[in-house]
């Protein structure tokens, strides 16, 4: 039988993999924004847009995870 993490180890792991989330869904949303921005001619349009997008796809899946616990 698999031995229950310890608690503070389980919350840090938590933590990290919810700044991880954070971290790369402003990023893909920044990288994509640029990259259409570029595309288009229309800086920084897009590039707000998909920060924006991102911090609310990264807020989403904070909270998915939470209510999962």
């Amino acid at each position: 039988m698999p031995e229950k993490p310890n608690g503070t180890w389980s919350a840090l792991s938590t933590a990290s993999n919810i700044g991880l989330t954070m971290v790369a869904t402003v990023a893909v949303g920044l990288f994509l924004g640029r990259w259409v921005d570029h595309y288009l001619g229309t800086s920084p349009w897009f590039t707000v847009a998909g920060i924006v997008l991102g911090m609310l796809a990264g807020l989403w899946s904070t909270y998915k995870k939470i209510v999962k616990s």
